[in-house]
């Protein structure tokens, strides 16, 4: 093949495999990542080299490009997405022509560019056998391009350009894993802000489909456990799903786009063991319901249920009440914490409205607008909050993944702009309307719904994160969520769990735990726990040292004395692969008997084998004579395919002897 060509083929080919995760992350917007894929398909199927584009229209093209980068958002939505569609733009200029030796260093650099911005912005665990894909590929492409321009320059001009040996690409491949592996476990631990939450929540790595509600949980499907829940004396098909609302944390300042919680001084609460906590007064006796928790995550929060009247701890933990009612413990207390709530389920127990349950960001005209037009002005202030979350249901798309500008309102930006996004959209959307029409509301962020452990109980997850509101209408709080059932977490059924998926969320779990949120106090562990590890081990390692020592010193002798003993035919080193096949097989036959001594030459032996083993004969002397050719002819080592069926066929006539 053409060296021009195949060089361009080969780019074409990596800047296709470099743009899988692209249209999955959304690092780069569909407009600018099909003309991208459109010429990588066009160079990859082209017959012949393309010529690159003219300077002078290259030189045009580049303001048009940064327009494009700065018209789709420019560094809005952080630094990576601009980066990512500027060099996907410039990638698909420069890969016309790309086969030119002095082209194509510079656009494949621009291409391994945008598979930077793609990895960076992926964090799913088939990121893992993706990568390793891609480094299988880029060996092999480099591997058969270093030939090629050898070929090119005359270095090994009249040979066929080979292909990198199997073994050398795997083995380059294993070793790469097991270098990086450790280099990841021990560098600093770097936090991406591009996916970080519009409402205050931690950032994340790159791109990834989760939202972060007031640091309590991720909007995504992990399966990190974060707590188990049961109900004493109750069976499970009666837990109604609205046991399972559990509160985390309650909002109602909204400030400069985000929720934020009062600063005011916390209640502590004198909750001893077998002694529980007043929360709320119990109205019905009759109908309070017990729940048993165990919490297994850090976080600060303890959740419990929206009617929630008593807590009753099982141990020595400090809990406070924040002037919301949130419930909190110290950080660093250990894990799991054991607590018992009981509960009114036909209540909502909040502190009572004040001015804060009202207060709405500047310029709300428009939010004022569209709750009149939702209402249709009724004055009944039940039917109303009713027809707001029926109105928010019904004409707003949820999706876990938003790109809300950094500098504009996230609630209006849903409303008026993106008509999409996550549950706490919905939310705070809902509040913020509610409030222009004179009801009190709150933000309420938490979990909702479990899974069955099949054992009377319920494993809260990650993936369970919700959140939901709390209006004050008709003298009570009530509970109303606005997000669309596609975007509500729920009770999973238990013939959910199979196997398969059991095995992927395992998988999920842990690869959410040990790479995606890889701590810099997991790195301090890993260091403490080898220490100690080898402090235990070092009694033994000082009486197993000497041994091994002593043991790799015997076998370096006995190797060194069996190369020192000539065999039956010197063969000199670095000789031929033919040549070492023959030692092989005349090895071999001197085990069996065969009166092989010092200085026989191949074609003696050749015919004293014949002798002894008859069926041996035509392979032997088709050995031999490659041998004599590659020896004193300079011809080349017959291939391993080719060598294999001739040393197989010659050991079966000895065996058979």
């Amino acid at each position: 093949m053409n060296p021009i060509l195949e060089r361009q083929r080969w780019l074409a080919a990596f800047a296709l495999a470099v743009s899988v995760p692209l249209p999955l992350t959304g690092v780069v917007s569909v407009p600018f990542l099909v003309p991208y894929l459109a010429v990588a398909l066009w160079t990859l199927t082209a017959t012949k080299p393309l010529s690159p584009f003219p300077v002078w229209l290259e030189n045009l093209l580049a303001p048009a490009i940064l327009a494009a980068v700065v018209a789709a958002g420019g560094v809005r939505f952080g630094l990576l997405r601009p980066v990512a569609q500027l060099a996907v733009l410039v990638a698909a200029v420069r890969l016309p022509g790309c086969g030119q030796r002095g082209r194509a260093k510079l656009t494949g650099g621009m291409i391994s560019l945008v598979g930077v911005a793609g990895v960076a912005s992926s964090t799913h665990p088939t990121l893992a056998p993706y990568l390793i894909g891609l480094l299988v590929l880029v060996l092999v492409a480099v591997g058969r391009l270093t030939g090629v321009e050898l070929s090119e320059g005359g270095t090994s001009r009249g040979r066929t350009v080979a292909w990198p040996p199997l073994r050398l690409v795997v083995g380059t491949a294993v070793m790469a894993v097991l270098v990086a592996a450790p280099i990841f476990a021990l560098l600093p631990r770097l936090r991406s802000p591009f996916a970080a939450a519009p409402f205050g929540g931690r950032a994340v790595s790159g791109f990834r489909e989760a939202v972060a509600l007031h640091g309590i949980g991720d909007v995504k499907l992990s399966r990190r456990l974060v707590l188990r829940v049961s109900f004493p004396g109750v069976e499970p098909g009666h837990v109604s799903p609205d046991w399972l609302r559990l509160v985390g944390a309650t909002m109602k300042h909204y400030r400069a786009g985000s929720w934020v919680e009062g600063r005011l001084k916390a209640e502590r609460l004198t909750s001893r063991e077998g002694r529980p906590a007043v929360l709320a007064t119990v109205v019905s006796p009759a109908a309070m319901k017990r729940a048993e928790f165990v919490l297994e995550r850090e976080g600060g929060n303890l959740f419990s249920q929206v009617g929630a009247a008593t807590i009753e701890m099982r141990g020595p933990v400090a809990v406070s009440r924040e002037p919301s009612g949130s419930l909190r413990f110290p950080r660093g207390t250990d894990l799991p914490i054991s607590y018992a709530v009981d509960f009114d389920p036909t209540r909502v127990e909040q502190p009572p409205p004040d001015d804060a349950d009202l207060e709405l960001p500047p310029a709300a005209d428009r939010l004022r607008e569209l709750a009149q037009r939702a209402t249709g002005g009724t004055t009944n202030r039940l039917a109303a909050a009713l027809a707001i979350e029926q109105y928010l249901q019904q004409n707003f798309q949820y999706a876990l993944r938003s790109n809300a500008p950094v500098r504009e309102d996230p609630v209006e930006w849903f409303l008026f702009r993106s008509r999409e996004g996550h549950c706490e959209f919905f939310a705070s959307s809902m509040v913020l309307l509610l409030r222009t029409i004179g009801i009190p509301a709150r933000l309420q962020a938490g979990y909702a719904g479990g899974e069955p452990d099949g054992e009377g109980g319920y494993n809260v997850r990650d993936s369970h994160a919700h959140a939901w509101v709390v209006a004050y209408v008709q003298n009570q709080w009530r509970v109303f969520d606005p997000t669309p059932p596609e975007g509500r977490p729920g009770i999973l059924d238990a013939g959910e769990a199979q196997s398969l998926r059991a095995a992927w969320d395992r998988l999920e779990t842990g690869w959410d735990r040990w790479v995606l949120t890889f701590s810099l106090s997991d790195q301090v562990s890993m260091l403490q726990g080898a220490a100690e590890a080898a402090a235990r081990s070092l009694p033994v390692l000082a009486r197993a040292i000497p041994a091994a020592v002593l043991l790799v010193a015997l076998v370096l002798l006995l190797r060194l004395r069996r190369n020192r003993q000539p065999g039956p035919i010197e063969i000199a080193k670095g000789a031929p692969r033919i040549t070492r096949a023959l030692q092989r097989v005349v090895a071999g036959a001197a085990r069996r008997g065969a009166p092989v001594v010092p200085g026989t030459t191949a074609r003696e032996f050749a015919r004293l084998a014949s002798a002894m083993f008859p069926a041996a004969a035509e392979p032997l002397a088709w050995l031999v004579g490659e041998h004599e050719r590659c020896r004193y002819a300079g011809a080349p080592s017959p291939a391993r395919s080719r060598l294999r069926p001739a040393i197989r066929a010659v050991e079966r006539a000895m065996n058979a002897h």
